[in-house]
């Protein structure tokens, strides 16, 4: 799987856009990060940039350019990624009708935070599409701000990824370009099956956070602390997963409870049994089971598994096994490399 001899002119800065050329990248695609001067740009000097950057080729202009060198780059570019406001689109020349017309072959993807053009971060595409109500570890305690960005990865990068990849199939079949514009908030509530899911299952009613089936309610599908306050994850839904489990822990009393909810017996039982040891003795004894029981790890610990070799390596994560080891370029290195490849008037 290779998008080699693809062209993506990277116009966009903080994380869902980039991390979508990151991707890109990795997969085969050359892709041109188009800085402006003088500090080019804003992450540059964090370790998120670094991240975000290596493999790309960086070219730095000053905003006046703009308008001079992005006519060619476009007419010869596959994707050009941006994260623009519509107001900001305009101001710099790339509205979409005007881009469109000029390289009518070009796939123009930009991200934005809500369809109505207001900014936001992550935690506002949550909180605005019902997902940050959900993420509570209790029905009576607050949301809580998870560390992870869902709504920047998944709401922005990954559904970004997928109207890409659809629209270059759409191009390879007409030969026409299209303008995609990924919207987080919009796409954070298209990713929600499994509170629409209970939505249905509970005729409009939704149970309490943290009592659900997906949110601890289940004692098949559980978080149990271990001696050492570190925890286990139990997700064995299957009733073949949950009578082995509760074999393996010599529980058998237990058969009946995997999918009951509000009984505390079962909980109780098995928050019990994952105290008796710590964390690293649960992992040694899980070893080689399969029944969808595992220790909670920290990223410190799941980027040394063996698993992890090939998508953290060097301090990187990688999208693909295949993508080579590569260096984050300084701020305007490859100028010389993409005039002369682009033929710019630089």
């Amino acid at each position: 799987m290779s998008l080699e001899g693809l062209i993506v002119i990277e116009l966009a800065r903080l994380l869902p856009a980039p991390l979508v050329g990151t991707c890109l990248r990795d997969l085969g695609a050359t892709v041109i990060k188009v800085e402006l001067l003088p500090r080019g740009d804003s992450l540059r000097g964090t370790d998120l940039f670094e991240l975000l950057s290596r493999g790309k080729y960086s070219l730095a202009v000053r905003p006046e350019q703009l308008p001079e060198i992005l006519p060619p780059l476009l007419a010869q570019a596959d994707v050009l990624l941006t994260n623009y406001r519509p107001e900001t689109q305009s101001e710099v020349g790339l509205s979409p009708a005007e881009v469109q017309e000029a390289s009518p072959h070009l796939m123009y993807l930009n991200l934005i935070g809500m369809a109505d053009g207001r900014p936001g971060h992550d935690l506002n595409f949550l909180a605005e599409a019902g997902v940050l109500d959900r993420l509570r570890l209790s029905p009576d305690g607050p949301p809580v701000a998870p560390g992870f960005l869902f709504g920047d990865i998944l709401g922005g990068t990954a559904s970004a990824l997928i109207h890409l990849l659809a629209s270059l199939y759409q191009r390879s079949r007409t030969g026409k370009g299209t303008y995609i514009e990924v919207s987080m908030r919009e796409e954070m509530l298209r990713w929600s099956y499994a509170t629409a899911h209970l939505y249905r299952l509970f005729r409009g009613q939704l149970p309490p956070p943290g009592t659900d089936i997906f949110s601890g309610g289940l004692p098949c599908y559980r978080l149990y602390p271990t001696r050492d306050q570190r925890y286990i994850a139990v997700a064995a839904l299957e009733e073949k997963y949950w009578e082995a489990l509760c074999h393996f822990l010599g529980k058998p009393e237990l058969l009946p409870y995997g999918r009951t909810l509000g009984d505390p017996y079962p909980h109780q039982v098995l928050e019990e049994v994952f105290r008796q040891h710590t964390w690293a003795e649960w992992r040694e004894k899980l070893a080689g089971t399969a029944f969808c029981v595992s220790p909670v790890y920290t990223f410190q610990e799941a980027i040394q598994a063996l698993w992890a070799a090939s998508i953290w390596r060097e301090g990187f994560l990688y999208f693909s096994s295949a993508a080579p080891d590569a260096s984050v370029p300084q701020l305007g290195e490859h100028n010389r490399w993409v005039a002369e490849r682009f033929s710019l008037p630089l």
